[in-house]
């Protein structure tokens, strides 16, 4: 099983569940409003999200993150800064025609790093963002990108 369906069968479980904190059966999936701090590209970043799936014990209050949760607040944080989901960039390399593989070779990334912001596991900085953008709109960058040769000096 991978480490993507085993976090998704761990959001799965049957409600209500047992507490941890107060050891009652009444943790059960809700929305709420909530304010994140994320740290991302070296600074901290607050934002809100109106409403955020969270697993919360109706009793005590205790409020349980879970991998469906993080995905939320990683997508609100996406927002929040304006970059590409997951989506986006998996439409942008279908435009192009071209595979993870070779976009990260043109990008002077490693593969690995495409697939984690293609599972929405890891966020692309801003300065990539920007670079995708450009790769998947203008075909010259695309080209360029694509050339091994050094550029010419002007």
């Amino acid at each position: 099983m991978s480490k993507q369906s085993a976090a998704a069968q761990a959001d799965v479980r049957p409600y209500p569940r047992r507490c941890a904190v107060c050891g009652e059966n009444s943790v059960a999936r809700c929305r709420i409003q909530y304010d994140a701090e994320v740290r991302h590209d070296g600074k901290l970043h607050t934002f809100s999200i109106a409403n955020l799936g969270i697993d919360k014990c109706e009793r005590c209050g205790e409020q349980y993150f879970t991998s469906s949760t993080d995905e939320e607040i990683n997508l609100g944080l996406r927002s929040h800064l304006g970059l590409l989901t997951p989506g986006e960039i998996r439409a942008g390399l279908a435009l192009c025609d071209v595979n993870q593989k070779v976009f990260a070779d043109h990008l002077g990334i490693a593969a690995e790093t495409v697939s984690r912001w293609l599972t929405g596991t890891s966020i692309q900085t801003r300065s990539l963002d920007k670079l995708m953008r450009l790769y998947f709109t203008m075909p010259t960058v695309r080209a360029a990108l694509s050339n091994s040769e050094p550029v010419p000096a002007a």
